[in-house]
């Protein structure tokens, strides 16, 4: 099942509005539902052996989702990493609590700033069940690319699980659209802030509502939900991820 959502219209704005959230400054360890410092080289064997390395390129690099996932008794170490040649753009739909979402996209040339949490199956087990309710995110994994860890088992790993929107991705001017809340280097698009773009998404759909009636109507009301989403499938830009394999594919 997935997380609960919060009660209050603030505490709603709140958490779509500062998607994907604030990560801890480098790597660390997930643990009674707060981020621990890992320095970075950190190697112990022990911490991640018999784990399954997971991209998060949204919301999950942040200890404070991870916490209204797994609560405060797993234990997860978070590794801070580049990976070449993608960017992370916003997909082309929104998420049950109101933000625009993240997605990976094939940009050669780009390195751009992920985490990689390192799960047990048990972790991964939950982890699905809170990111494969829908139809719209599928699980696989990247292969054959370059993934530079700050801390880990070693210094770079070319194969990872990660989830990707098949709903392709959000567009402006037939460009996508990257996260600017997430660090990169040679982004030859424009990229926003999480207020921003879902300002941009209002402006395109209902310009005669305030921003948090917008957010709110959309958190509260499934099927208008959707019907935003079908929407901003009709002009997103097709998923483009060359060194994706789903799972089971």
């Amino acid at each position: 099942m997935p997380w609960p959502l919060p009660d209050s219209d603030d505490e709603l704005l709140e958490l779509a509005k500062t998607y994907p959230y604030r990560p801890p400054p480098g790597s660390y360890l997930f643990v009674e539902g707060a981020a621990r410092p890992l320095a970075a080289g950190t190697d112990a064997p022990e911490l991640f052996r018999g784990r399954v390395p997971v991209v998060a390129h949204g919301s999950n690099r942040s200890a404070e989702q991870l916490a209204r996932k797994f609560g405060d008794a797993a234990e997860i170490p978070v590794s801070r990493a580049r990976l070449g040649d993608y960017d992370v753009v916003y997909s082309a739909h929104m998420t049950r609590y109101g933000a625009i979402a993240a997605n990976l996209r094939h940009v050669p040339g780009m390195h751009v700033e992920v985490w990689i949490t390192w799960l047990t199956d048990l972790q991964l087990t939950r982890m699905h069940e809170t990111e494969l309710g829908t139809e719209i995110y599928r699980y696989g994994e990247l292969t054959n690319v370059a993934i530079a860890l700050d801390t880990g088992p070693c210094g770079e790993i070319e194969q990872a699980g990660v989830y990707l929107s098949s709903y392709g991705c959000l567009a402006e001017g037939g460009q996508p659209i990257g996260l600017a809340a997430v660090a990169a280097v040679g982004r030859p698009h424009d990229s926003l802030h999480q207020e921003a773009v879902l300002a941009l998404v209002r402006d395109r759909h209902r310009p005669d509502r305030s921003l948090e009636a917008m957010i709110l109507a959309k958190i509260r009301d499934t099927a208008r939900r959707r019907a935003l989403i079908e929407e901003l499938r009709h002009t997103a830009l097709p998923p483009e991820a060359p060194h994706f394999q789903a799972a089971g594919g």
